[in-house]
């Protein structure tokens, strides 16, 4: 199927909505793992990842347009940016532009295997996002951590587990797992239901 690359109102309202229900599912799992270290820095990005899937491909799929996961990512880095976090925002705006490299074949954004593999793919450069801060932005990330109200407990926790080689391989290995896992789960739907509905 060819893709309309002109852009419509109803394109542009389906990717900010459906953006923001993918930063909400961000923000709730951080919100709730944050009663336990281990399930914060370990497992939430694996989770919010799996949860996250069904919508992105929910989103790139209605749109099926070009630049929408471009567009989408930006968005997520600009709500980083409110929050202090600015390095995020290039970071996830290159990241966007990577998923739109893999999606440029016409036919892309309703292809389960493509989809599946960007959004596996994200889950992997997501991870890599939680290593910036140790690699490059440090005095940034721990003024946010203060700010935000983390104690120094957690920032101990964070440093335990993504300084570990072990607990980085378990971690980045449970995201693009749970990513992946996702995608299967979002492609099953957008041929069983999404279409069914006339979403698609």
């Amino acid at each position: 199927m060819k893709t309309n690359n002109k852009w419509t109102v109803k394109d542009v309202i389906t990717t900010v909505l459906l953006t923001v229900v993918l930063i909400g599912i961000h923000f709730i799992v951080i919100t709730v793992s944050m009663v336990n270290q281990f399930f914060n820095c370990v497992l939430s990005p694996g989770v919010s990842m799996f949860f996250s899937a069904p919508v992105y491909i929910l989103m790139v799929s209605r749109v099926n347009k070009r630049f929408v996961s471009l567009a989408s990512l930006t968005i997520l880095g600009l709500v980083y940016l409110l929050t202090g976090n600015w390095y995020l925002l290039p970071y996830f705006a290159l990241l966007g532009l990577l998923c739109e490299v893999v999606l440029w074949k016409r036919g892309s954004y309703r292809n389960a295997k493509r989809l599946t593999f960007t959004w596996s793919m994200v889950s992997l450069f997501y991870i890599v996002s939680n290593l910036l801060p140790l690699w490059f932005f440090w005095d940034t990330f721990y003024a946010f951590a203060v700010a935000s109200g983390m104690d120094q407990s957690y920032i101990e926790s964070y440093l335990q587990y993504y300084t570990s080689p072990g607990w980085l391989i378990f971690i980045v290995a449970f995201a693009v797992i749970c990513g992946f896992l996702g995608s299967i789960l979002g492609t099953r739907l957008m041929g069983k239901h999404f279409k069914k509905a006339g979403v698609l």
